[in-house]
């Protein structure tokens, strides 16, 4: 019984200092969907404080960044995303290459602080309306919001640990 509870006491400690370590780091998963016209849709999540290389920022027109999960129309893509300054048109595109863009689209910078260190917040449900920079008119929405969070599997691990040995303590105790 000795062993159980100095089993129990370990895993609970390990799994407390687990979460506090979670809570140190104040970056959070963000889901970015933008719709328009014609059914068209793009979702793509990316860090609240996504890390740029050097090499991929600009302070005369924004910087470039590999989302994560990113699709369009439905089917994957390995598209990077370039986030612009005001200055520049605002907004972001979506480049399968150099030289062409799946999407571009118009309107207020999206972020906040410089391209060397950028941090993006959630948006109000309604979104944000932009446009392709046409004289069409033609109006798209972007929201931002947390991403659905999963639990690591270090996290369930953890759990099964101390939940394990209490189910058996009390089994053997009824």
């Amino acid at each position: 019984m000795k062993l159980l509870s100095k089993f129990c006491l370990a895993s609970a400690a390990l799994f407390f200092l687990n979460v506090g370590a979670a809570r140190a780091d104040t970056a959070q998963l963000l889901s970015f969907d933008l719709t328009g016209p014609a059914n068209f849709s793009v979702t793509f999540q990316l860090s609240s404080k996504p890390v740029i290389a050097p090499g991929n920022a600009d302070p005369a027109f924004g910087f470039v960044v590999s989302p994560i999960d990113f699709s369009m129309d439905g089917a994957a893509s390995n598209d990077v995303l370039e986030f612009y300054i005001n200055a520049f048109g605002g907004a972001l595109a979506g480049f399968p290459n150099d030289f062409e863009s799946d999407f571009s689209v118009f309107g207020p910078q999206l972020y906040h602080g410089s391209v060397y260190n950028p941090t993006f917040s959630p948006t109000s449900p309604a979104g944000i309306n932009l446009t392709d920079g046409t004289n069409d008119g033609l109006i798209y929405n972007l929201t931002i919001s947390p991403a659905v969070a999963t639990p690591e599997p270090s996290s369930l691990l953890l759990l099964g640990m101390v939940v394990l040995p209490l189910g058996i303590a009390a089994k053997r105790l009824l």
